[in-house]
């Protein structure tokens, strides 16, 4: 199995590098300019036949597309996209009522929610000519109208919000294609962006977000999954 993970340099991403290559999938590692790609690296020294490190920078729809054309000059078919990249605001402070700027609101909801779509369309021909292609957008619980009974995170619960809607439209769209896509909710994980408080390791929510990949079939597309595959109230 081929999977392409965007944002994999760190937390999540880099996790799902590591127990991919671990089950002996072969990964492509998408990160954008200026990573800190030292964690990734020790990856690909140690499996240079499996890892292949992608320049990916998600907000830049003509490099994206650059990237898909390259990547089409070497695989036959891509079976799994992870729309894992995201952001919050440099400083929670920016994501306050009153204190919101309309640049920083704007470049989350660009990443975490516009990317996505950007980047499901480049890497769609090579979707298309795998026998099982899947594609997995990472959202957060963060992300549901129903619970959202808390103010602040303006930026991060809109996107995220706005990403589960644009989860809805490719399902629909992609269903002629035999192409599942879902939301998938990591958890609460302790990364840079989850904090040290968070209940779950990267190690354990992947575990649990590469069970979800594996079962997926046409029957759940357009669904809002937690790590376990449990839905979530929209």
């Amino acid at each position: 199995m081929y999977i392409l993970i965007t944002g994999a340099n760190r937390g999540i991403g880099l996790e799902l590098v590591r127990q991919c290559v671990a089950r002996g999938d072969r990964v492509g590692a998408g990160v954008r300019s200026g990573s800190d790609t030292r964690e990734l690296q020790k990856i690909v020294l140690k499996h240079p036949d499996h890892v292949g490190v992608l320049h990916l920078p998600v907000d830049q729809q003509a490099l994206v597309q650059e990237a898909a054309l390259h990547a089409a000059q070497t695989l036959d078919a891509l079976d799994v996209l992870v729309n894992n990249a995201g952001i919050n605001p440099e400083t929670p402070a920016e994501d306050t009522f009153g204190a919101l700027q309309e640049a920083s609101v704007l470049h989350v909801l660009h990443v975490n929610a516009v990317a996505p779509l950007i980047v499901a369309q480049a890497f769609m021909p090579l979707l298309k000519k795998s026998p099982r292609p899947r594609i997995i957008n990472i959202t957060s619980e963060m992300g549901s109208l129903a619970d959202k009974t808390y103010g602040g995170s303006y930026a991060y619960c809109m996107s995220k919000a706005a990403l589960n809607m644009a989860t809805r439209g490719m399902a629909a769209d992609l269903r002629k294609d035999d192409i599942p896509v879902v939301a998938l909710d990591p958890g609460w994980v302790r990364t840079d962006m989850g904090g040290p408080s968070a209940s779950l390791s990267p190690a354990e929510s992947v575990r649990g977000i590469l069970r979800v990949i594996d079962t997926l079939t046409l029957k759940d597309t357009g669904r809002y999954l937690d790590y376990t595959g449990r839905d979530h109230r929209w």
